[in-house]
Formats: C-alpha cells, structure tokens, sequence
C-alpha cells in the first residue's frame, strides 16, 4: 500500500485541531508523566518471575475499566482458574480482602468484572498466537474490547517453522501482535520473563531490560512501550515500574517509580500525593 499526505489528512486535522494524542491515563499519579498507553500501541512488560508483573498488569487494567471504561481480553494461564483470577480483580476494584466483602458487593463486584473483562482459555489444539488473536477479535466483535493481555509469553504454543531461528520467529510474531493492535484500535500488554539475570555487588539481582528476555533484542526494538517489573527486597510489599522505552514523547517518558502493595486487597497504592 502507498499512501499520500491525502489519504491521512483526516488524521492531521484532528491532530492539528486537538494537538497530539497523549495516551490514558492509569489513575496512579506518579505514573502519569511516565506511562500513558494508547490504544494501538503495544507494551512489553518484564520482571524476575515472583516479583508482580501479573499484579502490576491486573492494576492498570482495574484502573483503566473503571475510570475510561475499557474492555479487556485477558490470556493468562498463570492466573488459572479463571474464578479465582476475577477474585483478584475484584478484590482491587473494592478495595477489600474477598473474605470482607458482603454478599451483596461480591455480587456488584462479579457483574463489574463480567461486564469488562473476557477471559481466553483456549483447549491445547487451539492455543497458537494465531488462535489467540482469533479469540480476541471475536471478543472485540462479541463485547467490544479496547486491550489485552498476554501472559506470560512462553504459555503460548509456539509451532515455529523450522525454517526460521527464534529470532526471526519473535519478529515476525511481534510484528504480527503490533498490526493487530494497530488494525483493530487495541492496545496490547505481552508479559514475557527474561532468560538473563545479573547479580549486582550486593548479590540482588540487577532488573532485567527487554534485552534481557529469550530471543532477541526485537523485544524492545519492535515495542512502543517498554515496562520492568521490580521489586529490591521480597520481604517488603514494595514493587517498582521501570519504564525503559516510550518510542513516543506524546505518551510519556523513561523513569521509575514505587508503588506499594496492599496484601488486603492487591492493591497498588501510590507513593506520592
């Protein structure tokens, strides 16, 4: 396809008008200079297994269905059963431990999560990063959705011809997930874990980068948006976001902040205001 200044001058008189897009806000404040995704877009998110990436990732997407109204399609073995993952959820819509929650809200809780979120269990005939973009789209065309979740990676059934190295396989299966995100106006989270940790002189473990997951360096090349998940010391309800990449300015810059976690109710309380 070749495109002309004319085939997207809608685009730049909206821009022109209302100035650049500027991404979502997720409802954390120290976040908000940082990381605002954008549907379209596409993030990459890492961290040492154990250290919260699914809670992080189950945060913005409580934050942006309850303050913008997304929809979500959420593929996430590790977070099987599917009840006990929209518990969670729940727990971090109200604010409360499931346990303290009365009957009634657990109820109000359950329909807030069915109404937003679509959950893809796919059988193991049916679990290619084909399929599950198939699935995807069927919920978009079924409930609506505005993004997804990936995770992890490595639970997707990857059939790589055996004609391609691994590299070009991530490439081209990237590249695949960006113009789906791009076609179908969604942004997408893919959880992958790295394969390379370092020790820093203390014996902690540095935080990975995307350089750091299994195959190559297009993890981060391909991505709009590159996040770490982090925590220093296990023993503390502390975790850190590290935004490593923002391809665009308009969405926010490179940092890292703190959050802390409520062990009640999942929650991530923001450590600044």
């Amino acid at each position: 396809m070749i495109l002309k200044l004319n085939d997207y001058a809608e685009d730049l008189s909206k821009i022109n008008e209302h100035g650049l897009p500027t991404g979502v806000g997720l409802g954390f404040e120290s976040l908000k200079e940082l990381y605002r995704p954008e549907k379209g877009y596409m993030s990459i998110v890492t961290g040492i297994p154990g250290h919260g990436k699914s809670e992080v990732i189950d945060a913005f997407m409580v934050n942006l269905a309850d303050k913008h109204g997304w929809n979500f399609a959420v593929y996430s073995p590790e977070n099987y059963p599917i009840a006990l993952h929209s518990i969670k959820l729940a727990e971090k819509y109200i604010g409360m431990q499931y346990d303290d929650i009365s009957p009634k809200v657990k109820r109000d809780a359950h329909a807030w999560v069915d109404k937003y979120f679509s959950f893809i269990y796919p059988s193991d005939e049916e679990s290619t990063l084909t399929d599950i973009l198939r699935y995807i789209k069927e919920v978009q065309d079924e409930y609506g959705c505005d993004g997804f979740v990936l995770d992890p990676w490595n639970e997707i059934d990857h059939k790589r011809q055996q004609s391609l190295t691994e590299t070009e396989y991530i490439s081209q299966s990237l590249t695949k997930i960006r113009r789906f995100s791009r076609e179908n106006v969604v942004h997408s989270w893919i959880v992958a874990h790295p394969t390379k940790l370092r020790k820093n002189d203390t014996g902690a473990y540095d935080p990975p980068t995307p350089y750091d997951i299994s195959g190559s360096s297009h993890w981060r090349n391909k991505a709009d948006f590159c996040l770490t998940v982090h925590r220093d010391e296990l023993t503390k309800n502390e975790v850190s976001v590290i935004v490593q990449k923002v391809k665009q300015k308009n969405f926010g810059k490179l940092g890292a902040v703190k959050f802390n976690y409520d062990y009640e109710s999942g929650r991530l309380i923001d450590q600044v205001g």
